[in-house]
């Protein structure tokens, strides 16, 4: 087909007026957004995503929001330094990169139970995470949401298997271990038969987890729980060790898988920024 100077001209105009509509910047926007991988280790300035009054900049950040996959919103987190739930999340926000607001909630003094916390979470737990219009109160929902949403650094393997197998390990620690020695379990079971079964209690819950964890992961593990990189299963991994040996002297020698996993991770950077003492409520 032949293109005479009037159509040509016209042409020209219909492109001047799509480069300067919306149209033009929204599909490119997204178009090129979803190519971009952000860097591993790149940390997000929060400041960037904190909306600006007025009705034209909101739009700007609404419209952002829609095509960039990269924008992120202020991530607030609700945690108590010695949480083991807490733990999890803090490393697993470090090794994805994201900066966050530290809020603390002393557990110790009850301010779990405020009506401002009430409204993020009615079990009265932590952790909360908060990101923009998002709240959710779970540590095992809040890495699945985080590895949904930012895409840096996974905490998931590609292949079927190694992802199951992370998930079930995650599964074991968040279901079948903490919530049976968790602070208020443990204030229960001593108010009702006493320190010493409490004590007794919490060990042999944490023992029963770790063997089966041990023969879970003996097949699969590496440097970390399924191979040579961090993945799901190591972030729930290793604060549980950690707890466990520091405050129910639980004998790692006999899980030496774990023992191994547990070494690899304790010389990350990202898990040594997560320590329960180097939080900013942690106390003597």
């Amino acid at each position: 087909m032949k293109i005479n100077p009037p159509m040509l001209l016209q042409i020209s105009r219909s492109y001047i007026k799509l480069v300067k509509a919306d149209n033009f910047q929204l599909w490119f926007g997204r178009h090129f957004s979803n190519t971009v991988t952000p860097t591993t280790n790149s940390i997000v300035d929060v400041s960037l995503a904190v909306p600006i009054s007025g009705s034209s900049m909101e739009s700007d950040n609404s419209r952002k929001k829609a095509t960039d996959s990269t924008w992120v919103s202020k991530i607030v987190l609700y945690s108590f330094w010695q949480s083991s739930c807490s733990w999890r999340v803090r490393f697993a926000l470090n090794l994805k990169g994201l900066s966050y607001e530290y809020r603390a909630v002393n557990l110790g003094k009850g301010e779990q139970f405020t009506s401002e916390f009430d409204k993020l979470n009615p079990l009265h737990y932590v952790p909360v995470l908060v990101d923009g219009d998002v709240v959710i109160s779970d540590s095992y929902a809040i890495l699945l949401y985080l590895e949904e949403k930012y895409h840096q650094r996974p905490l998931l393997p590609i292949k079927p298997q190694l992802r199951a197998l992370n998930l079930q390990a995650a599964s074991i620690v968040s279901s079948n271990m903490q919530p049976l020695h968790m602070l208020s379990v443990l204030r229960y079971m001593e108010e009702r038969v006493g320190p010493e079964e409490k004590q007794l209690w919490a060990k042999f819950h944490i023992q029963k987890g770790f063997g089966a964890l041990e023969k879970l992961l003996t097949g699969s593990a590496g440097k970390y729980a399924t191979g040579d990189e961090v993945y799901m299963a190591d972030v729930f991994l290793a604060p549980q060790i950690a707890v466990a040996t520091k405050r129910f002297d639980i004998d790692m020698s006999e899980f030496p898988t774990l023992r191994k996993i547990y070494d690899s991770c304790e010389a990350l950077p990202e898990f040594q920024a997560s320590l329960p003492e180097r939080q900013p409520d942690a106390s003597p």
